[in-house]
């Protein structure tokens, strides 16, 4: 992938996020690093799970490098997906260390951010950008502290 292109949609896509949700836009824009599937498993789930980005504290996001952000509308909203976390850390809007309160509300906050974005994507009246609604049911009926990575990304879909 191009990395200009990417870099030029990434700050497109942080612009939208401001207008969306009013954070400021940061100094730096974060790294976006394609990664195969099972390391992006390994990494954000420990394990065998659906995640296709994933955000660590730091600088970079990381996508499946089976998704294409510059081509797919539902890659590019797994893209705004992250970038809102990124957004999330750089205004501090929630404590780094929070517990899985903490934890739900940026998820609900980027997937609400996520679904506002799709539905501005869609300029047909009747059509369907993406999904519509959150695709996890996201809950706190785990203990976070011993494997906060896992919960981040696991469905509970069970």
């Amino acid at each position: 992938m191009d990395a200009a292109v990417l870099a030029k949609l990434v700050g497109k896509l942080l612009v939208s996020i401001q207008l969306l949700a009013g954070f400021d836009l940061p100094a730096e824009r974060p790294d976006v690093v394609f990664v195969p599937h099972q390391r992006l498993q390994d990494e954000a789930c420990d394990g065998r799970c659906e995640v296709y980005g994933w955000f660590p504290p730091g600088r970079t996001i990381y996508l499946d490098d089976r998704l294409d952000p510059v081509r797919d509308i539902a890659a590019r909203g797994i893209l705004v997906h992250e970038l809102v976390h990124y957004l999330q850390q750089e205004s501090g809007t929630f404590p780094a260390s929070g517990g899985c309160r903490t934890w739900l509300e940026r998820e609900r906050q980027a997937y609400d951010i996520q679904i506002r974005w799709h539905a501005d994507q869609v300029s047909t009246p009747g059509a369907r950008a993406g999904f519509q609604r959150r695709p996890w049911k996201l809950s706190c009926s785990e203990d976070l502290s011993r494997s906060p990575r896992r919960h981040e990304t696991q469905s509970a879909l069970e």
